[in-house]
C-alpha cells in the first residue's frame, strides 16, 4: 500500500503532466506559472494573452479567469520577494479551488487519478485545476525556486532550474546583458 507521501507525489506528478514546456529550457512549467505568465511586457507595453491561452485549453474568453490570474501573480510575486501572502489573493485562489468539487482516486496500480463532479462547468474545473496547481506550487519545497525575471521590463515568472538562473528565458538574459554592455560603453 502506497504511503500518503507517495500518493501526494503522484498527485503532484499528475498536475505537472498538465503543464506546458518552456521554449527556452524545455523544462516543465507548472500550470499556475504558465497561466500567470499570460500577462507579459515588451518594450514598455503590457500584453494580455489570457484569451489565447484559454483558447489553447479549449475555453472561450471568460471574465472569471482574470481575477485568479491576478491573485496568482500576487502570490508568486510575494514568494519571489519572500514577503507574506496577502489575504485577499489567498481568498481568491482558495475560492477557485473550492468552486469545483474534485478529488483524487487511487487505482489498483497505485496511480492517483483526479476526478471532478459532473455538475461543475468546464470553466469551473479549469479554474480549480489552476488554483490547485498554484496551491501545490506555493506550498511545497519548489516555492523556494519561484522567481521573477530580473530582466528590465519583464513581468514573467519562472521556476529556477539552476541556482544562478536570473531570467525567464535566454532572450531576457541576452537583453539584460546587452543593456549592461551598452551602459558600460556609454559611461566610457
Amino acid at each position: 500500500m502506497p504511503s500518503s507521501t507517495s500518493t501526494r507525489a503522484t498527485a503532484t506528478s499528475a498536475t505537472a503532466a498538465t503543464a506546458t514546456a518552456s521554449a527556452s529550457t524545455h523544462a516543465p512549467v507548472p500550470l499556475a506559472v504558465d497561466y500567470a505568465n499570460t500577462l507579459s511586457a515588451s518594450r514598455g507595453r503590457t500584453s494580455d494573452h489570457l484569451d489565447s491561452w484559454l483558447a489553447e485549453h479549449g475555453m472561450a474568453p471568460d471574465p472569471r479567469f482574470e481575477p485568479l490570474r491576478d491573485a496568482i501573480r500576487v502570490l508568486i510575486g510575494a514568494t519571489a520577494e519572500q514577503a507574506p501572502y496577502p489575504e485577499a489573493a489567498l481568498a481568491v485562489v482558495n475560492a477557485a479551488s473550492a468552486a469545483a468539487p474534485h478529488w483524487l482516486e487511487l487505482t489498483g496500480e497505485g496511480v492517483a487519478v483526479a476526478r471532478a463532479a459532473g455538475s461543475a462547468s468546464a470553466a469551473e474545473r479549469l479554474l480549480a485545476e489552476i488554483a490547485r496547481s498554484a496551491i501545490e506550487l506555493l506550498s511545497e519545497d519548489q516555492h523556494a525556486n519561484l522567481c521573477a525575471c530580473q530582466a528590465p521590463g519583464c513581468v514573467q515568472f519562472f521556476v529556477r532550474t539552476h541556482h544562478r538562473q536570473e531570467f525567464c528565458s535566454a532572450a531576457c538574459g541576452n537583453r539584460a546583458r546587452a543593456a549592461r554592455h551598452y551602459q558600460r560603453r556609454k559611461e566610457q
